[in-house]
């Protein structure tokens, strides 16, 4: 599947952002909620954690990169081909407003974080937003309004565990390539699973180099496992067909299946093995006729 597109590149990634922060959320017991619809507007969070308690809220400082999360914490995320504008950057200020609003909480409550696979340079350096932003580390930044905005760009972090579920998300295959080095050495199957789903090619290729295809397969099952029915409803049927033989794609049918699903150009490219195969089975009585 092509993700040239912005809107193809989000498809893509967007449930694979919101599945790694459910899952790394639910490592320290906490809940998070996905696609959170805001007011009545067509406007929705990718991702809302709700901190109530203080102990949740110095899990999540001590044990992952969100530090200085409070009770309410919006969570965007910007793919490489989705990259974040002033426009979307409003947007995404506007969602935060309007929670305030309808949950009538305080801003004083409320975090916002916005996840970028590559730097925003106009946001951060030639926005016209009048925001200013300074450095909370490698990679993390933060807007100095009185609401303020934290900023995460992949592509810049460090190799700490804390930014493996982000560091998924670089678009510089040199980082990439980095993070999947380091996780490879660690055999975290989780994070390699991941990987394989966001960057396939390039796990493969460092799985291979490390001598570990094996792993590569089990991760490629592990997703087929979880995926396999939503990604034949991808497929075209060319493409589900693509590599099988004849005698494998009409195995399993009926005479009438295989004969509705054959043309002449099928039949010509059997070889004799195949032939005398499928006259053994057209010799058979349909039992669909029963």
């Amino acid at each position: 599947m092509s993700t040239d597109s912005p809107m193809a590149d989000r498809n893509f990634l967007d449930p694979i952002f919101k599945e790694v922060m459910t899952f790394n959320f639910a490592q320290l017991a906490l809940p998070v909620e996905t696609q959170v619809e805001i007011s009545r507007l067509p406007r929705t969070m990718d991702a809302l954690v709700v901190l109530e308690q203080t102990a949740e809220r110095e899990k999540v400082r001590v044990q992952t990169a969100f530090n200085y999360f409070r009770v309410y914490n919006q969570i965007e995320f910007k793919a490489k081909n989705d990259p974040l504008t002033r426009d979307e950057y409003n947007f995404i200020r506007g969602r935060s407003y309007l929670y305030l609003g309808e949950k009538q909480i305080s801003a004083s409550l409320m975090t916002i974080t916005i996840i970028s696979a590559r730097q925003p340079r106009n946001v951060l350096y030639h926005s016209s937003l009048d925001v200013k932003w300074e450095s909370e580390g490698i990679g993390h930044y933060k807007s100095t309004d009185i609401f303020p905005v934290h900023l995460f760009v992949c592509n810049e972090l460090e190799l700490t565990k804390k930014n493996y579920p982000l560091l998924l998300f670089a678009t510089s295959k040199e980082k990439f390539r980095q993070f999947v080095e380091r996780i490879i050495g660690e055999d975290n199957l989780t994070y390699i699973y991941y990987a394989s789903r966001v960057e396939p090619k390039i796990t493969k290729e460092i799985l291979k180099m490390a001598g570990k295809q094996s792993l590569y397969e089990k991760q490629l099952r592990r997703i087929i496992d979880s995926m396999g029915e939503d990604l034949l409803e991808k497929m075209t049927p060319e493409e589900r067909v693509r590599g099988l033989t004849v005698s494998e794609r009409v195995r399993g049918l009926t005479v009438s299946e295989m004969l509705a699903g054959l043309d002449i150009e099928d039949l010509r490219a059997l070889d004799p093995e195949e032939k005398a195969a499928l006259l053994q089975v057209l010799d058979q009585p349909d039992k669909t006729q029963n």
